[in-house]
């Protein structure tokens, strides 16, 4: 089963994850890790492996889901996606991490991970498209 982390500056993971509990029920395999004010990278990083380890204990494939690209939950995640087994992917959002979960069974997380990364992007729409017929932007 592949594993899923939502790493993020404050709370937003954790509300993220429990926002998709409410509507999924219980999920295995998801954890979500908070960068607070008084993390050190180093502590953050332990917390980031320790959730790691919980979601994907034989080390076979993780998502990795950050908020944003160049933050330090992003950094140290590159950083541990060069030793591990892990496809980070930024600007988590609702319908990323649906998509992420929906597919926890399959065997093939590298190709999975486009179709996340797409989920995600495909999740934001500006309204006004809506109205006219078209969801690009």
């Amino acid at each position: 089963m592949i594993g899923i982390v939502v790493a993020t500056h404050g709370e937003l993971g954790r509300s993220l994850a429990g926002t998709l509990r409410m509507i999924l029920g219980e999920i295995q395999g998801l954890a979500a890790v908070a960068l607070e004010t008084s993390d050190s990278l180093e502590s953050f990083q332990e917390k980031l492996e320790k959730a790691l380890a919980e979601v994907d204990p034989r080390g076979e494939g993780s998502f990795v889901l950050v908020d944003m690209l160049g933050g330090t939950p992003f950094n140290v995640s590159f950083r541990l996606s060069q030793e591990k087994p892990i496809q980070l992917i930024t600007g988590v959002n609702l319908p990323m991490l649906l998509k992420a979960v929906s597919h926890q069974g399959d065997s093939d997380i590298q190709a999975l991970a486009p179709e996340v990364a797409k989920a995600g992007k495909d999740g934001v729409v500006w309204a006004r498209d809506l109205a006219k017929g078209s969801t690009q932007a």
